[in-house]
């Protein structure tokens, strides 16, 4: 179980890294670009602490 938390976390704190990154070196972001971004990070997330938990 903890694995699994810590698998999520992992992955939502590089999608938030990897953001500010982009975020950082200049214009470009929208809100559709944010949405799908951080909606493709999520599923990652969640895929990797379902698969984490279960084996």
């Amino acid at each position: 179980m903890d694995n699994a938390i810590g698998g999520f976390f992992a992955i939502l704190i590089l999608g938030a890294i990897i953001y500010g990154k982009i975020w950082w070196d200049g214009p470009g972001l929208n809100w559709r670009f944010t949405k799908w971004y951080f909606a493709i990070f999520l599923v990652a997330a969640i895929a990797v602490g379902v698969g984490t938990y279960f084996v």
